[in-house]
Formats: structure tokens, C-alpha cells, sequence
């Protein structure tokens, strides 16, 4: 499809976004101000400047990079995507079922964070002030640490929220991702955006046994509860009735706990995903900006619940990942073709229809899964008709 994959790594854990000093007033060594400890998200644009000027040598062209993200990831695609800092370093963004809106991408309390690494790993000690422990750099201690004592850090965990992530503010220019977007950075406004979701994103927030059997109302209540406490700051009361009255099947006097799974899993969903994405593409498609939005709801035979990524990278097409073979059906195959043409039309093009040519999907899948494919325009998200696309059976 004439694509070039590459696949950024950022630091590890706590290595990856830790402020080392006081945010503003960092002394020699430590990490820029501008950064605020997020490595991880220099690490990316540091990525990013290398492509920009080496790629052309592998035959790719530094004018159409596409920036592609998948939860956390999207989180931090997000961020470099509203920074002034990385303007120029790519054309296309595709953040995949997360955003720096999800309650999840950021923490709000990092200088806490530092003194908790800095403790356990000795570079700060108890007895300090509390002043002083705000204001000294632990920089050049942790890199004196070895590598399992940084292994080794506890951090707290908080259910639905991040142990570590990146930080507020991301930079001096960038100090708040909703503001950022609310007004519309040049990075935001002039990059094409896609942007998908799957039926079910909270299957990981709950255990096997949950998953299989379902639970009762009260262990829900408990789940929603806790997600708000943690999420929101204010009318947290107000908010649960919201929401247990919205995701609550009144017409159903009994209610089976399979049902209170969904329904739950339902909430949460469009609670730390789905809803920060729908904001972000309201927000770019409200000034005008080339967006596109989708979602993901076919499920391979025998999975649990719809996996977008299986077939973004094509596995039905070459018999799964190498330890876990899996037999996918000619219509797995030809859902994975259709998805991969329209990801590669829009990295090429910033149209994943392609630049005025709609390509029939080959030899994969039956002839009405051919037939469903062949000649099918993907409309664009705008603020009047909220158009999406829906990859299902």
C-alpha cells in the first residue's frame, strides 16, 4: 500500500513522565521547564525529528507523516498534537480509543509523585522540610540509583486513574489540553484527524469473573461511585444519579447481572473514552478541520468483545500473531483488507477514501462482505450531521 510503519517507545513507567524539579525553576541538569518531567512525550518528538529528517532515505516523504495512537498512546498523540513544539513534524493524526480529555491521560498532582519516588529512593529523605523537598532536584540522585531500585518504587493506585502519566502543565504554552483545543492551536486546526472507538472500552477494568458471570446492583453502584470519587471533583452525588438513571433498563423490573455488566461496562466506556472523544472531534470538526470518526464493533469468532487493532495491523490476513495462531474466517479477512485500505488512504492522502479513487476490496472475504466494501464513502465527522462510520456485522 506504498506505507512505511514505525514504532515509537517512550521511557518506561515512572522514567517516562516524573518531574525532577519544581515545574518553572529546574537547576542545572535537570530537565527543561517546558518539559515539566514529561520525557516521555520529548522522547516521541525527538522520534518524530529524526523521521522527519531521515525518512526520505527509506523512501518516505516527511511532508505526510501520520501520527497513530492506541489508548494511553492516543493520550500522548493527543498532547503532541495541541503542542506549538511539534509543529511541522507530521500532517495526519489518528488517536484510537483514548484522548488527553480521558480522566486517565494526565496526572494533576506530579510534585507529589516526586517526593514519593524521591523517598523511597533515598534522593529525598523524611525529615526534610516540605519547602525544601518542593524545590530540590533529584535528578542526578536517581541516576545514581540502580536499575531495580527504580524497579522496585510503589505507587499508590488509585481505581480508574493513572499510577503514572504525563503532567500539567505539558508546557509553557500548552497549559491545559481542553483550553488548548477550545481555542484552536495552528498544530490542531490544520492537521486531518481521525479518530475511533470500540463497542466495549472498559473490558479491562474488570476481572474474569465479572467479565463471565455479571454482578448484582450493588457491586455496580459501588463501581460507578468509585469511578466518579475519582474522576470528578464536584456534584458527585448528582452525577451517579445521572448516570445510574441513564444506564438503568427501567422497562426491566428484574435485572440479570449479564445485563448490569453492559450496562455498566456501557457507562464507563463513554465515561473515560467515549465521551473525550467525541469532544475532541467536536472540537476540530468545529472549525472547519478534515475529521473523520468510526467505530469499531465486529468481533473475531470466539473473542470477547470487539479488538480494532487485530485488524488495523492486519493480522487476519496473515494468521494471527506468531504465539497466538488463530484461524480467522474469509469474512474476518475481508473486514481486515477494508479497514487496512481506508487507514492507508488516509495516511497517504488524509481521506481514507482515498484521493478520488475507491479501491474494491481483493480476493478476502465473501462476495457480500465484497459487496458491502466495494464503492462505500466514508463521510466526514462535521458539527451538523456528526457522521461516523460503523465497521460491524
Amino acid at each position: 500500500m506504498g506505507l512505511i510503519d514505525r514504532f515509537l517507545r517512550t521511557k518506561p513507567s515512572s522514567a517516562g513522565a516524573l518531574p525532577l524539579s519544581e515545574k518553572g525553576g529546574p537547576k542545572e541538569g535537570a530537565v527543561p521547564p517546558e518539559s515539566g518531567g514529561n520525557l516521555g512525550i520529548l522522547d516521541v518528538a525527538a522520534a518524530l525529528r529524526w523521521i522527519k529528517i531521515n525518512i526520505a532515505a527509506f523512501g518516505g516523504d516527511p511532508g505526510r507523516v501520520t501520527l497513530v495512537g492506541h489508548d494511553t498512546g492516543a493520550a500522548l498523540v493527543n498532547l503532541l498534537f495541541i503542542s506549538p513544539s511539534s509543529k511541522g513534524l507530521f500532517k495526519r493524526v489518528v488517536l484510537l480509543s483514548g484522548t488527553a480529555l480521558s480522566p486517565w491521560a494526565t496526572i494533576h498532582d506530579a510534585d507529589s509523585l516526586r517526593v514519593s519516588v524521591g523517598r523511597q529512593t533515598g534522593c529525598l529523605q523524611q525529615q526534610q522540610q516540605e519547602e525544601s523537598q518542593d524545590t530540590e532536584d533529584i535528578a542526578a540522585c536517581l541516576r545514581s540509583r540502580p536499575l531495580q531500585a527504580l524497579l522496585d518504587i510503589q505507587l499508590e493506585t488509585v481505581r480508574f486513574m493513572p499510577r503514572i502519566a504525563p503532567s500539567l502543565p505539558i508546557d509553557l504554552d500548552t497549559p491545559d489540553p481542553a483550553y488548548a483545543m477550545e481555542h484552536a492551536s495552528e498544530n490542531f486546526i490544520t492537521s486531518e484527524l481521525m479518530l475511533g472507538i470500540t463497542t466495549t472500552e472498559s473490558y479491562g477494568d474488570f476481572n474474569a469473573n465479572d467479565i463471565q458471570y455479571g454482578f448484582e446492583e450493588d457491586q455496580r453502584n459501588r463501581v460507578l461511585r468509585t469511578y466518579i470519587r475519582n474522576a470528578y471533583v464536584y456534584h458527585l452525588n448528582e452525577i451517579f444519579s445521572a448516570v445510574r438513571n441513564e444506564y438503568t433498563d427501567w422497562d426491566k423490573p428484574i435485572q440479570h447481572p449479564i445485563n448490569i455488566r453492559d450496562s455498566t461496562m456501557e457507562a464507563l466506556s463513554d465515561g473515560h473514552t467515549v465521551s473525550p472523544l467525541v469532544r475532541v472531534a467536536y472540537l476540530h470538526a468545529r472549525r472547519g478541520a478534515k475529521t473523520y470518526f468510526f467505530h469499531f464493533g465486529y468481533q473475531t469468532k470466539e473473542s470477547d468483545y470487539p479488538q480494532d487493532l487485530t485488524y488495523i495491523l492486519g493480522l487476519p490476513l496473515v494468521g494471527g500473531q506468531p504465539h497466538f495462531p488463530q484461524n480467522y474466517t474469509r469474512q474476518d479477512m475481508g473486514v481486515a483488507e477494508a479497514t487496512l485500505v481506508f487507514f492507508s488512504n488516509f495516511a497517504k492522502s488524509g481521506d481514507p477514501n482515498g484521493p478520488g479513487v475507491h479501491k474494491d476490496v481483493p480476493d478476502y472475504g465473501t462476495p457480500r462482505e465484497k459487496t458491502r466494501y466495494r464503492g462505500l464513502t466514508w463521510d466526514p465527522y462535521e458539527i451538523g450531521t456528526q457522521f461516523y462510520l460503523s465497521i460491524s456485522k
